[in-house]
């Protein structure tokens, strides 16, 4: 749903929002967080919306119900109230006002549109939704630019108090005394080594003996202590990571240690010949996610959703393109309550193999 050109446009919608002129009045400026996570509320429910038009999808007549009427209502005034057309941001110091006035002008035209059929009110809201999502992305760069600026900061001024301490502050050893003390260093360790003397027939075979017995012991030794010094380490890494496995809760289902994603689609399989072809589609998902974990493409966390996995692969257009209908379908059946076809299993199953299949 997110378009192509998303993240050479971010840039540009994040300044053009923010037509910034100095603030003297008595309203007082919201946080650069705090706006990041309005952004973030109008985004939750343009996802609302959208997935309510996929769930009638099949069935164009139901958007003229008065049900879907309110809740598109309701709706659409959420996100006209998550980003009002101006408001004050503080940003750098200085209240900024942004200038949010497309978004009405967007959701006018959208309102205007014919109920039917759903395919260009579909497409305004992936316009929309293009333009949301690349605002959220350019504000958490600016949130951790700033952030990361702020730890420099402090690690600069830590730096300098320590640097302010007596003894990083005496003066340093004449080179001439260096010098001498170095001399006589030397001088002192010359005098314990043994004089010289002619080597004896059959010495040199004892010297050989030695010298690999010391590279031996000094291997042994080397290998004891990689072993002492790091061995603890990567135990608890390894420990850490099993854990991990054992805790895995994906879209809110808790997943065995030793499942794999090939033993979540045959329980799919199993759900579809009992008949239940909406867990199915619901176990399929879950298997292609666990799938993409298992090849480091995902993170997997409890508090994702399916759209937060979906971001997480734009990086990936060929992956992406593969993933977003699954994840268009699941939320469709899962979430919108459209009951599943035979064949909409089968396209559903045909499409989750060809992700956990690919290599």
């Amino acid at each position: 749903m997110i378009s192509s050109t998303r993240t050479r446009s971010g840039y540009q919608l994040l300044s053009a929002l923010l037509l910034l002129f100095s603030a003297g009045g008595a309203v007082r400026a919201m946080s650069l967080k705090d706006y990041h996570a309005r952004v973030a509320q109008a985004d939750g429910s343009l996802s609302a919306l959208f997935n309510l038009y996929a769930a009638v999808k099949q069935n164009e007549g139901a958007v003229l119900a008065p049900e879907f009427q309110r809740r598109q209502s309701t709706l659409l005034a959420e996100l006209r109230a998550a980003l009002p057309a101006t408001e004050q941001v503080e940003w750098a110091g200085r209240a900024l006002d942004v200038d949010n006035r497309w978004l009405p002008a967007e959701l006018d035209a959208f309102t205007q549109l014919p109920a039917t059929p759903v395919a260009p009110r579909t497409a305004a809201l992936t316009r929309i939704d293009a333009r949301i999502h690349a605002l959220y992305e350019r504000l958490a760069e600016v949130e951790r630019a700033a952030q990361a600026t702020h730890d420099k900061a402090a690690e600069k001024g830590r730096l300098h108090a320590i640097l302010q301490r007596p003894e990083f502050n005496e003066q340093p050893a004449q080179g001439s005394a260096l010098a001498q003390l170095w001399e006589r260093f030397l001088k002192w360790f010359r005098s314990l080594l043994p004089a010289r003397r002619p080597m004896q027939p059959g010495t040199s075979m004892f010297i050989s003996q030695a010298a690999r017995a010391l590279v031996y012991a000094l291997c042994v030794a080397l290998i004891a202590f990689v072993l002492w010094r790091y061995g603890p380490r990567l135990a608890r890494r390894t420990l850490t990571r099993e854990r991990e496995r054992a805790a895995r809760v994906v879209l809110g289902e808790q997943l065995a240690p030793e499942q794999t994603p090939a033993d979540l689609l045959r329980a799919a399989e199993q759900l579809a010949r009992g008949g239940d072809l909406r867990g199915a589609m619901r176990k399929a998902y879950i298997a292609v996610l666990c799938e993409l974990g298992e090849r480091k493409i995902l993170r997997l966390a409890p508090h994702k959703t399916n759209r937060d996995y979906l971001r997480a692969l734009r990086a990936d257009a060929r992956l992406f393109q593969t993933v977003q209908p699954l994840t268009h379908a699941y939320e469709r059946h899962w979430y919108g309550l459209v009951p599943a076809r035979d064949a909409d299993w089968a396209e559903f199953r045909a499409q989750a193999n060809l992700v956990t299949s690919d290599e």
